[in-house]
């Protein structure tokens, strides 16, 4: 009985891998086959046109419709055709338009017609000033077959579809002939865009595979395709096993392009592709299916750098760096997808760097919309013209900040120089040899550019410190700002201090918020904080949150609210629900927001992040005595840079003998002679002293925390340059990482020996993460960047949560991103946080719930992976308005019904009905009760690729 039961789970779960595999040959255009007006009249008659008509008034290039019978009731050229005749009838689709089918039709003419068409070719133009090419299908055949009567329609499938703009139906016979056709095109518009790809012709695998673009429409020159399409944009997605021939067209491969990755290969380095559009487009996404069969040698790319250019000469543009995470489990094809962020351009080049000996695209596909901009001219680098002929070396940065660290100024700039170089387009100023005579003139064109340029430096500083000056005599006079429409602009652009007040970084850090509203009365409220609402929204009014018959309580022992507007560039218009008169009063009718100074709030600056510490009143600072151990610097060994930012780095470090320093203050049960790792937060020697006061802050704030779920201050280099704050790191890196990894206990996992982590184990690892956060509740601290990357994975499933995720380049994706610069992690963001700018413990429970469900999903995905970074902020709106449009994240698969719930709770519009992080701790709790980390296996023990 027993083996019965296992044998049909062995069967469920096959076949859940095999269902979860997509079928070969899977087309993209399978739906694109809709009439495009040839016989409803769509296509004007202005757009049908021939090389010459019979007789234009009733066999002229406007009666070629199909199913229409007017006038002599088709299309019918000048001369008979033969071989050696060349005629053809013109359709302008006015826009590129994929064509997946073509049917024709002979001249009916009331019964009295003759004329039919047997064979015909198709040819097709992409671009007005492009040339004309001839169709051939993937057998390289060029005739269709046509008609065999003059009153049914023939249809006939064209594959690979045809990319275009205009196409042309040209008659052919091999004896000479009268012939009249009718016409229609199926297809659908092409949306994304591209009109040409250039790259290197994919190559040969052993003697049975050939891995080229066979349907490639362009020129072909030393084994490099240029200014064509072909079957990277077929629509035909190939299947994980490539030594399959499933179309049956006597080449197997047929549906993959691959390249090598050796000495030999044409394509040595990185493979490179130079995408050109039809227009500049702000481009969200580009997919790419890869093929995955690492037990032949092959995997998907290792990371891609993709560069963006408006004219194609120059990429001036900061690239979109992309690194994939290896799958070793796996061998089917996968979609690849890749965030471009909004970046905008009309040429794109992707360059893609191997992991293995081969690799293989499938197919490509963007997601853009064209920019209706007015580009006249391309501005390129500046050339500077120096008089001497000698140029010096670049000088390196200061010493390394660890003694005996030999390489530490290798890793933080090491991969630097390729980052503004590409193809021979370089972004950095050109050195010339000088002339011998040197233009007066010129020299004083220049002199005068400069005086202009100092000059408008000079007036922008003036009215930036007028702008100020004004700013804070509004603020100190406290007025009330009315309401002038019924708008919200939530610019979130400006953003210079997102999440806090004092200078920012590259990270994220706790925010302690002051023990109770006191909105009623501003004398009581000294301590509460308020960030400084910026200019583009102080003449708007933060209108009431809709109640729709919900009474949020005013009880003082709710969470304190701490409102940090963010700064502005890219408006977000989220449009506010009517006033209904019963619900307002007449205080309602004036609704405002008001601004307060920060007074009693110590502004600490963090290093690792865009984010600073902030205690309530100084007394949490001092009210007892925290002692810091100074730790030898030679202790310290560098590993790797995790991040930086405005104002210091963080390090990776192995810290030697630190059990002999901390003694009975820090138990890691470890060995004297083992090492352990830290991470090293470095404030850098250029800091000024507003900085190193910050920096002072911060640790004597972190050095407070004392949880087992927090990480800890171990120990400070202070007593020279530069100073250093040593905090723990886990062994085995971030859980997000450490999640992806693993995959969910089963049967099939078991059998091919994959790591996993059973159902008790994560939510052991939820449970710990509750409680970290139930300490900070305690204090009253706000965390603002809850989530996976957040937190680090120790022995047995322990887990810290920390505050540097992002710093890291890696989860660059995970931010919304302004001008290059990570700032808001709105997937996690509670819709207050995101609309408001208010940010509270219950804004934390939020992003616990997304935080458990990135957990029970095994950190596979994003949360809103469909959605782009605008769709998820409109998605806040509708929890604004109530509207009953909320989009959830889905129930994971492995999780109960009950948990589900909590995050359905911890999601809740109104955030006083959150659960409190105590209650969620204690409802975990009994849900891990009777699990023991140490029964399940650890099977990760390597550090992170950051």
């Amino acid at each position: 009985m027993w083996r019965l039961k296992e044998a049909i789970q062995l069967a469920l779960a096959l076949g859940l891998v095999l269902l979860s595999l997509k079928p070969g040959n899977c087309n993209k255009y399978a739906n694109c086959r809709v009439p495009l007006g040839m016989q409803s009249g769509a296509i004007p008659d202005s757009a049908v046109t021939a090389s010459s008509s019979f007789e234009e008034e009733s066999v002229g290039a406007k009666f070629a419709r199909i199913r229409t019978d007017q006038k002599g009731g088709a299309w019918c050229p000048l001369h008979q055709i033969s071989a050696d005749v060349y005629e053809f009838l013109q359709i302008d689709l006015q826009s590129l338009h994929v064509i997946s089918l073509v049917e024709t039709q002979g001249r009916f003419g009331n019964g009295q017609g003759q004329e039919y068409m047997e064979k015909y070719l198709l040819e097709y133009k992409r671009e007005e000033d492009g040339p004309w090419m001839r169709f051939r299908d993937r057998k390289g055949h060029e005739i269709f077959q046509g008609n065999t009567n003059t009153y049914i329609a023939e249809l006939r499938e064209v594959n690979p579809p045809i990319i275009a703009r205009k196409i042309r139906f040209v008659p052919y016979s091999d004896n000479v002939r009268t012939v009249c056709m009718r016409v229609e095109l199926y297809g659908c518009p092409w949306k994304e865009g591209v009109v040409s790809y250039n790259v290197a012709q994919g190559e040969r695998r052993g003697m049975e595979v050939d891995l080229y673009d066979f349907t490639y429409d362009g020129k072909t020159e030393n084994n490099y395709l240029s200014n064509g399409m072909g079957q990277l944009f077929d629509g035909e997605e190939g299947q994980s096993n490539f030594r399959l021939d499933p179309q049956e067209l006597g080449m197997k491969g047929y549906e993959w392009v691959g390249w090598k990755n050796d000495t030999t290969s044409t394509t040595p380095g990185p493979v490179e592709f130079l995408f050109r559009f039809d227009a500049v487009r702000n481009f969200t996404s580009v997919q790419l299916h890869c093929n995955n069969m690492f037990s032949k040698e092959v995997r998907v790319f290792k990371s891609a750098v993709i560069h963006f250019s408006v004219g194609g000469k120059y990429y001036n543009q900061e690239p979109v760096r992309f690194e994939y995470m290896r799958d070793t489990l796996m061998e089917y094809a996968r979609p690849v997808i890749i965030k471009l962020n909004n970046r905008i351009g009309k040429y794109v080049k992707m360059q893609l760097f191997f992991d293995a000996k081969w690799l293989m695209i499938s197919e490509i596909s963007f997601s853009s919309e064209i920019v209706k901009v007015n580009v006249s001219e391309e501005v390129g680098p500046m050339s500077i013209t120096l008089p001497t002929t000698t140029v010096a070396g670049h000088k390196g940065s200061d010493s390394t900040p660890y003694a005996g660290d030999k390489d530490g100024g290798k890793g933080s700039e090491g991969g630097a120089s390729d980052d503004h170089t590409l193809g021979g387009t370089t972004e950095t100023p050109t050195v010339h040899r000088p002339t011998n005579t040197i233009d007066d003139q010129f020299i004083g064109s220049i002199c005068g550019a400069l005086g202009a340029l100092l000059l408008l430096i000079l007036i922008v500083v003036a009215i930036i410190i007028c702008h100020t000056r004004r700013q804070k005599q509004r603020n100190a006079q406290r007025q009330l700002k009315p309401c002038n429409n019924g708008q919200v602009a939530v610019n979130l652009n400006d953003l210079r201090q997102p999440f806090g007040n004092g200078k920012v970084m590259n990270g994220i850090v706790y925010n302690c918020v002051p023990p109770c509203d006191a909105d009623s009365d501003p004398e009581k409220s000294k301590t509460d904080i308020y960030n400084e609402p910026k200019d583009c929204i102080q003449n708007r009014k933060l209108p009431d949150i809709p109640r729709n018959n919900v009474e949020y309580s005013s009880d003082c022992t709710n969470t304190s609210r701490e409102y940090a507007v963010p700064d502005l560039s890219r408006p977000l218009i989220v449009a506010l629900p009517p006033e209904k008169e019963n619900n307002l009063s007449a205080e309602d009718d004036n609704n405002f927001y008001a601004t307060a100074d920060l007074t009693d709030i110590m502004n600490i600056q963090g290093v690792s992040g865009n984010n600073v510490y902030a205690a309530p009143n100084p007394d949490f600072l001092y009210r007892e005595d925290v002692t810091v151990m100074e730790l030898p610097r030679e202790n310290l060994k560098f590993i790797e840079k995790l991040g930086e930012g405005q104002f210091g780095e963080v390090h990776l470090c192995e810290c030697m003998h630190l059990n002999e320093l901390l003694g009975d203050d820090y138990h890691s049960n470890r060995t004297t002679s083992k090492s352990l790792l830290v991470a090293v937060k470095v404030l850098r020697k250029t800091a000024d002293e507003t900085a190193r006061n910050d920096f002072r802050k911060e640790i004597n704030l972190m050095s407070r925390l004392k949880d087992p779920n927090i990480v800890h201050v171990l120990g400070v280099c202070t007593n020279d340059e530069p100073m250093c704050m040593i905090v723990e790191y886990m062994k085995y890196g971030d859980l997000n990482q450490f999640l992806a990894e693993h995959v969910a206990e089963s049967t099939l996992a078991r059998q091919t020996h994959a790591k996993t982590i059973s159902y008790g184990g994560l939510v052991y690892m939820a449970a710990q993460v509750a409680s970290g956060m139930k300490y900070l509740e305690s204090l009253n601290m706000v965390h603002r960047d809850l989530a996976t990357r957040n937190c680090l994975v120790g022995n047995y499933y322990t887990i810290k949560i920390a505050d540097f995720g992002m710093s890291r380049s890696l989860y660059s994706a995970d931010y919304y991103r302004i001008e290059g610069r990570a700032v808001l992690p709105i997937r996690w963001m509670a819709w207050e946080s995101i609309l408001l700018g208010k940010f509270t413990t219950k804004s934390d429970v939020w992003s616990f719930g997304v935080t458990l469900w990135e957990i029970l999903t095994f950190a596979k995905e994003q949360p809103f992976e469909m959605y782009t970074d605008e769709q998820v902020i409109e998605n806040c709106g509708h929890f604004y308005r109530n509207d009953g449009k909320i989009q959830y994240l889905p129930q994971p698969t492995c999780c109960p019904r009950e948990i589900y719930d909590l995050m359905k709770e911890c999601w809740n519009r109104v955030e006083t009905e959150r659960p409190a992080f105590k209650e969620i701790h204690m409802f975990l709790q009994r849900k891990s009760m009777g699990y023991d980390p140490k029964e399940e296996k650890m099977m990760q023990n390597k550090l992170p690729v950051c």
